[in-house]
């Protein structure tokens, strides 16, 4: 299914080339060659040029690849690189990606101008197909029942690795190829820890549930976080709860094709500021999700991203979070994607 975009992608990349000032494009990323090839290798070589498409493989994937590449296959040698490389006066590489040692290699086997770009398939990615929705959207679809498996074993006693567990046996068991990332089940004073992992501790009347959770079906992530009360709750906790999900909604309302990202996150923090909790901020407002959970784009007011335009297609959450240390924690999160005029929310 991927692999039929494969002509689209490779031509989207070099649209890129004159803007990089670059002759050709070195792809190694395994989400990045899985992406355009369809093919998943944990080590790989994709040589772009403007007229042509080589993968290098070594022998573990070179007759599979062979057979279901879309594009030539060479089996992976120094000589080979060096000879596919040669013709080119200027080649990009993923600068974020690539270590110091793998750009000495490049530099010993290839004469010409490296010019490092961060994470040269980003903007591409960060626009789905309606092949990659759908499994978004899938993928969404097997999270949200697994949230209705989790809220089923909520009770006295139990343990947040218990209820991880149980979480992830479900989604397994019903069509998840793995975790997005490890479940965040957070009880109590612990949900104030925004990457909490889950532990021993037990649940008990009166606790928040911090729940944030992740699959992926059909190579794709889903990622959505909810907040419950088991039993009466911390009136501090009830009243940030409130804060929070206004700040969702401020952000919500701006959504669309068109909408610069600081606006949105600066719109959820003014929700914060106002409700005197300014303090109580602790990360940014979301960020893309696909092929890995945490894409391009992120979602802050700040670093590299906060004059990006959102467009149609892009698929991002939305997740407003506030932390009382030693108290409790609330963050509210969806993913959704960028329509025209608005949005559609996986969680709805």
């Amino acid at each position: 299914m991927i692999s039929k975009n494969f002509s689209k992608r490779i031509q989207k990349l070099r649209h890129h080339f004159k803007r990089w000032k670059v002759e050709g494009c070195l792809i190694e990323d395994p989400t990045d060659l899985f992406y355009l090839t369809g093919l998943h290798f944990s080590l790989g070589t994709c040589v772009v040029t403007q007229e042509k498409a080589h993968l290098m493989v070594d022998g573990r994937y070179f007759e599979m690849a062979k057979k279901e590449s879309p594009c030539d296959v060479v089996l992976s040698s120094k000589e080979a690189l060096t000879s596919l490389l040669k013709p080119m006066s200027s080649l990009a590489f993923n600068s974020l990606l690539t270590s110091v040692e793998r750009q000495k290699q490049l530099g010993k086997l290839y004469r010409g101008t490296l010019r490092g770009v961060v994470s040269p398939l980003k903007e591409i990615r960060a626009i789905k197909e309606p092949a990659e929705l759908r499994a978004l959207k899938k993928s969404a679809a097997l999270l949200w029942k697994g949230f209705q498996e989790i809220k089923r074993h909520l009770k006295v006693g139990i343990t947040e690795k218990e209820v991880a567990l149980e979480f992830e046996i479900f989604c397994r068991r019903h069509g998840a190829e793995k975790m997005a990332f490890d479940p965040i089940i957070a009880f109590g004073k612990n949900s104030a820890y925004p990457h909490y992992r889950a532990g021993e501790t037990r649940l008990k009347k009166g606790d928040i549930v911090l729940i944030d959770i992740g699959v992926v079906v059909d190579d794709y992530n889903s990622d959505m976080t909810r907040v419950l009360f088991f039993g009466k709750a911390d009136p501090r906790l009830v009243f940030i709860d409130t804060v929070v999900k206004k700040a969702h909604a401020a952000a919500l309302a701006l959504c669309k094709s068109g909408a610069k990202i600081e606006d949105l996150d600066l719109a959820a923090r003014q929700v914060a500021i106002e409700a005197g909790l300014k303090d109580l901020l602790a990360h940014s407002l979301g960020h893309g999700v696909g092929l890995e959970v945490h894409e391009y784009p992120r979602l802050s007011y700040q670093g590299d991203d906060p004059l990006v335009l959102l467009e149609e297609g892009m698929c991002v959450t939305i997740e407003p979070g506030l932390y009382l240390p030693g108290v409790g924690g609330v963050r509210h999160e969806d993913t959704v994607v960028v329509t025209k005029k608005g949005y559609q929310n996986f969680y709805d």
